[in-house]
């Protein structure tokens, strides 16, 4: 898939929802803050994918289990951050529970129409 730095396709499953809650231009910079809520569904597994940019997630409900290139998966609770890695294929990032939706905010500093998660 061809993709640009202004408009790259986002790596999704059915069922997963993303809300911009913010989106803020960085006095003196060219990247503007922006903060996304996404959900997955019960037992969603992301596929793989990347992410251009270094981030944060705060799992606000819910239990994922996370892992990037060969390292073992970790499992992050409400209450909890990880740090995405840019340029490192996300090789797991999933919904531990099958009955119940994850529910996380994704934070990121990205130049303006630039998606934070892109096809590997």
């Amino acid at each position: 898939m061809a993709e640009s730095n202004t408009n790259a396709q986002q790596a999704g499953f059915a069922g997963v929802t993303r809300k911009t809650l913010e989106r803020l231009a960085l006095p003196g910079d060219h990247r503007e803050l922006v903060v996304a809520e996404v959900t997955y569904p019960p037992g969603g597994v992301a596929p793989l994918h990347r992410h251009p940019v270094g981030g944060v997630i705060y799992i606000v409900e819910g239990t994922a289990e996370s892992a990037y290139g060969d390292e073992a998966p970790r499992t992050y609770r409400a209450g909890e951050t990880l740090q995405d890695r840019p340029d490192v294929p996300h090789t797991l990032f999933r919904n531990c529970d099958p009955e119940r939706p994850l529910r996380f905010l994704t934070i990121y500093a990205l130049e303006p129409g630039r998606a934070y998660t892109m096809e590997p």
